[in-house]
């Protein structure tokens, strides 16, 4: 056996097996028989895991045997079917082990509690082999294999010799099962060898690198592909009843399988209640092997169960190894004992297992103990197992025909399907391309009718939109042809998509759709397009309008976007030149009669003061003359000094801005303190209280002299409109200007024209105030700003450029 015997003599079939377990014979699935004897030749434990050819008075008589007491040895016995060797092995304290081990073949099948404790194999065996009684030989004995065909099974047929000159015939029989297993095995093994073949096609391809698996779009394609989605709600249909099926029949298998397993139990039962309950009355050892031998009688598993305590078994072995429950289960007991049932069938574990065990009461010669006689089913039925397994096979080679014939189907509908729709892809198409709308082809689907026909009209319509636009578009081109400003349409890359003559004309270049405009015109009108590439960038405002000098010409220039989307804009653009050179002739004559008005206006009170010293001469009166000549001189010097005043305002708004001083840090506070200080010194003289708020900040680029005037302008002129009390504010962190009064204010509609240099609110003013003021604003790069509410007062912002020195402090 590979293996000494044990240190501690086996007492048990428990531990003959425990025993068996560790050696090489039983790694090898050798058919075997163990058991321990005593001195006398009874067997004291016996596990048979295998029928093997053994009688127990051969055994008794090999352990009886003088050659015992030597020590161990192995005899050799010829057998049915074969060779058995006995091993004799004397133990410490008189008892004997006799292992009987067969040769392996299925000649020899296992036994119910070996297979039970080895576990089941799951791969049924390929043939059924049995070995016939001995018998005469026939008058020509030939020792090849004769095969017939016996429906769908093969038997074997062949002749062997055994001892004492008979022969003994051996048959062998290979279920070929019914041709639907057949055919349901061959197509999943033609099924696994293609999937197999495609799997190493592609694993060569993608090794070799002529194809990569891309899953995430392949899955993405699938999710969004009709066919796929129809495919899969067709294999729905098939596969989730089939599926139902399937569970429906395995449950009724298992329910079939379970009602006939029952009724053996059963059965059993019955045969074996008249010999359990004789065996009952009996004490442990003997019930304990008459049960042994009951079990080997009927074939059967039994327990024995007295007052609910397991008093014998069949399989002595499944009981040491603490497999059978040594108390009756709880359930059966109380229906069998307090419920007066007879009999019944319940589920039990057992080693892990779940396996069905009958119970039946049997009779007993002591009327107040209650026998109960226990038949577990602890294997399987193989005709169950095959069915199921049959089933499982057709189960899944209907499922992948299931999947081929949904795609299958599922293709020729998306097929059929797909022609209506690609005659609407080519109809479109050609609607598109301005191509005559072809004719839909006959047959289709009655729910595509209606959207052929709505396509049709829809074609009818985009057609007469078409021409609509097309004739809108002519009339458009006309009119622009004709007006005396340029026009061009743009793209966000300033490509050119229209362009009317006059903006061709004012470029100096021909503009076609598709020129870029940098490169269409001359350079001096880059300044313009990068205006343009700005307003297409900001996105912001939907109309703009610029100026630009374009060599000695005046440019205005009107920007209008075309949409929310960066979708381009049109460009106007208007030569400007002539109009600027008449504004600038009226300009300056409106200047003339300006000066011309202002001029006259002192010039009067000259004339009449002169006149009046010449009345007074006359007259000879010295005293009174004096006083006059010293009246009227003052008069005439006064206006004089106005006239002097208004040619240096003039002077001032014409000198050209060549001559201007560069710009300096000017602290803005600083010349706003000294301002308002000058005023708060005249007093009431002043006739407004002029006060300084806000605080030093940054230094502001600006000119200090120019400055001040700005601000003494301001002030007169907000004293000048009856302004009681005048606020100047200084924000921005010094870069901000503001002076606020409360003067009577100026009208909404001379609002705009406040700047301008003949404007002027009151009779004496020469309207250049403001004027100048914005001159000066933004000779220093800043701006400035006027709102006024009549009767409420004015205010006048003017915000400087920082200077690029340090901040004031």
């Amino acid at each position: 056996m590979g293996a000494a015997p044990p240190a501690t003599p086996p007492r048990t079939a428990g531990e003959l097996y425990a025993w068996w377990l560790v050696s090489p014979l039983a790694a090898d699935s050798y058919p075997a028989s163990l058991a321990v004897w005593r001195r006398s030749g009874e067997p004291a434990a016996e596990i048979r895991l295998a029928t093997v050819d053994l009688r127990p008075s051969l055994l008794a008589a090999l352990v009886r045997s003088p050659e015992t007491t030597r020590g161990a040895r192995v005899e050799r016995l010829d057998g049915s079917p074969g060779v058995d060797y006995v091993l004799v092995a004397p133990l410490a304290g008189g008892d004997v082990l006799t292992v009987g081990v067969g040769p392996r073949t299925r000649l020899i099948p296992s036994s119910r509690v070996a297979r039970f404790l080895q576990g089941e194999a799951g791969v049924e065996p390929p043939y059924d082999i049995r070995l016939s009684p001995p018998s005469p030989p026939p008058a020509a004995p030939s020792a090849r294999v004769i095969w017939t065909r016996m429906g769908w099974s093969a038997r074997g047929e062949r002749l062997i010799a055994v001892p004492g000159g008979f022969v003994r015939h051996v048959h062998l029989t290979v279920d070929l099962r019914d041709p639907w297993a057949l055919l349901v095995r061959g197509a999943l093994v033609v099924v696994v060898d293609v999937g197999l073949l495609a799997g190493c096609w592609l694993l060569s391809l993608a090794l070799t690198g002529w194809w990569r698996p891309q899953l995430p779009p392949v899955f993405a394609v699938l999710r969004t592909s009709y066919r796929a989605r129809l495919a899969v709600a067709l294999a729905g249909f098939f596969v989730v009843p089939l599926l139902v099926l399937a569970l429906w029949s395995f449950a009724r298998l298992r329910d079939d399988a379970r009602q006939d397993g029952d009724l053996l139990i059963g059965q059993t039962l019955r045969d074996a209640a008249a010999s359990a309950g004789a065996l009952a009355a009996g004490n442990g050892a003997a019930a304990g092997r008459a049960m042994v031998d009951l079990g080997n009688q009927l074939d059967a598993d039994l327990w024995l169960y007295r007052d609910g305590v397991l008093a014998g078994t069949s399989a002595p072995v499944l009981a040491e190894l603490g497999m059978v429950d040594p108390f009756l289960a709880p359930d059966a007991f109380v229906r069998l004992a307090l419920r007066d049932e007879l009999e019944r069938t319940d589920d039990s574990r057992l080693a892990g297992r779940t396996i069905r065990v009958g119970y039946l009461v049997v009779g007993s010669e002591a009327p107040q103990v209650q026998e109960v006689l226990a038949a577990p089913q602890l294997l399987d039925d193989e005709r169950v197992r095959q069915q199921q397994e049959d089933l499982a096979l057709g189960l899944a080679l209907a499922t992948l025909a299931g999947l081929v014939a949904a795609v299958s189907l599922a293709g020729v509908a998306a097929r059929g399907l797909a022609r209506p729709v690609a005659a609407l892809r080519e109809a479109a198409g050609a609607v598109g391309r301005g191509a005559p709308l072809p004719a839909f082809p006959p047959g289709a689907p009655r729910e595509f009718e209606p959207v052929m026909s709505a396509f049709e009209r829809m074609a009818t319509d985009v057609k007469r939109s078409q021409a609509a636009l097309e004739e809108a578009r002519s009339r458009t081109a006309q009119v622009l042809a004709n007006v005396a400003t340029g026009v061009i349409a743009v793209d966000e890359g300033l490509r050119v998509t229209m362009a009317n003559p006059r903006a061709a004309e004012l470029l100096g270049a021909a503009l076609a759709p598709g020129d870029l405009l940098p490169q269409a015109a001359s350079v001096e009108w880059v300044p313009v397009w990068t205006a343009v590439g700005e307003f297409l960038r900001s996105r912001g405002a939907r109309i703009a309008e610029h100026e630009f000098v374009v060599g000695r010409r005046q440019i205005r220039v009107q920007l209008a976007s075309l949409g929310p989307a960066p979708d381009g804009c049109v460009v106007a653009l208007d030569d400007a030149t002539a109009l600027t050179r008449a504004a600038r002739v009226l300009a300056w004559g409106e200047m003339a009669r300006q000066v011309a008005h202002e001029i006259k206006n002192p010039l009067t009170p000259i004339r009449l003061g002169i006149q009046h010293l010449q009345r007074a001469r006359e007259k000879k009166d010295g005293r009174d003359f004096d006083a006059t000549l010293a009246e009227t001189a003052g008069r005439i010097l006064a206006e004089i000094d106005r006239l002097d005043a208004i040619a240096r305002a003039f002077s001032r708004f014409a000198s050209p801005a060549v001559e201007a001083l560069p710009l300096e840090p000017v602290d803005v506070h600083a010349v706003a303190r000294e301002v308002v200080h000058l005023y708060t010194l005249g007093g009431a003289e002043a006739e407004a209280t002029v006060e300084l708020l806000g605080e030093a900040g940054a230094l502001a680029s600006a000119r200090r002299d120019e400055v001040k005037e700005v601000l003494i302008n301001l002030l007169e002129n907000a004293r000048n409109a009856g302004a009681r009390r005048v606020k100047v504010r200084i924000s921005e962190g010094g870069c901000g200007l503001a002076v606020e009064d409360d003067g009577r204010g100026i009208a909404p509609d001379v609002l705009p024209r406040v700047f301008d240099p003949a404007f002027s609110t009151t009779s004496s003013g020469s309207g250049l105030g403001l004027a100048i003021a914005r001159r000066l604003v933004e000779s220093w790069g800043g701006s400035i700003g006027l709102t006024s509410a009549q009767g409420r007062g004015t205010t006048v912002t003017i915000r400087f450029q920082p200077s690029p020195s340090r901040s004031g402090t």
